[in-house]
């Protein structure tokens, strides 16, 4: 997809990447929000919301006994056991459920997540997490560390603003068809979420993927161009036209039948 515009990073005002501390240590900073608004889908322009979000930070502990013993274990216990994926080894690791559940439960876009493992530091993202499907709790944790400038692909939550104008003056209906968009991106700026506003959009107008213009550094892979959102007519509408064309079908044969039988007499 095209862009003309700095992404989250760079040298520009919003730069939302690395900073110096007050201690003089290098301190990332967290996701940033893309939006993207227009008064119609072909003419929209980006804005940029200038909020900077800290990083979500998570302290572990290296797991010594392994197993699915040990992990129904701790799971009993409290914890949540997990693996920290790396360069070269891989870390066990176990972290609290109720410190899990408070800082990240059930979010999806986090950008990086500071781990803090018996003293040592590492960035990182959530790779996966595994829910129990009965009790609707995590039971396995897997972390990828990464670097800043590292190019990842992760899911990113699609937020619709804006009523659009098919909606509050047709009485149409916002069907928002896709909710996630896969993206692929500078670790340090994976945005939390895209934000698109439709106010724009006017009954049986869609919005395409491909109407939008992403900024520089972000970018998406898709062998064909997904509706984002669209405006359409409510069901009880459309069974209101279906009848009108009806009776005007009806009117148009019985009046055909009319004219054959003057035609006759």
């Amino acid at each position: 997809m095209p862009g003309n515009s700095r992404g989250c990073s760079g040298v520009n005002p919003d730069r939302i990447g690395i900073g110096a501390s007050s201690n003089g240590k290098t301190q990332g900073f967290g996701p940033c929000i893309w939006r993207f608004e227009s008064s119609r889908p072909s003419q929209l322009s980006r804005q940029k919301r200038k909020e900077i979000v800290m990083p979500i930070q998570l302290k572990m502990e290296k797991r010594v006994k392994l197993g699915s013993r040990e992990s129904r274990r701790l799971r009993r216990a409290g914890s949540l056991p997990g693996v920290i994926y790396g360069q070269g080894s891989d870390i066990s690791v176990k972290i609290d459920l109720h410190e899990f559940m408070s800082k990240i439960g059930y979010s999806k876009s986090l950008g990086i997540v500071e781990l803090e493992v018996e003293g040592e530091a590492l960035k990182s993202i959530i790779k996966e997490v595994q829910w129990d499907t009965l009790t609707d709790q995590p039971v396995h944790l897997d972390f990828q560390q990464v670097s800043d400038d590292q190019l990842v692909t992760v899911p990113v939550p699609i937020k619709l603003t804006g009523t659009p104008l098919g909606v509050s003056i047709d009485g149409g209906i916002l069907d928002h068809s896709m909710h996630e968009l896969e993206v692929t991106v500078r670790a340090a700026d994976i945005p939390s979420e895209i934000i698109f506003d439709v106010a724009g959009l006017y009954l049986g107008d869609r919005l395409h993927l491909s109407d939008v213009d992403l900024p520089e550094g972000l970018s998406v892979d898709f062998a064909f161009d997904p509706v984002i959102a669209g405006v359409i007519a409510p069901k009880a509408l459309l069974v209101k036209e279906d009848e009108e064309e009806s009776d005007e079908e009806g009117t148009e044969e019985e009046t055909a039948e009319g004219g054959e039988d003057s035609s006759e007499e």
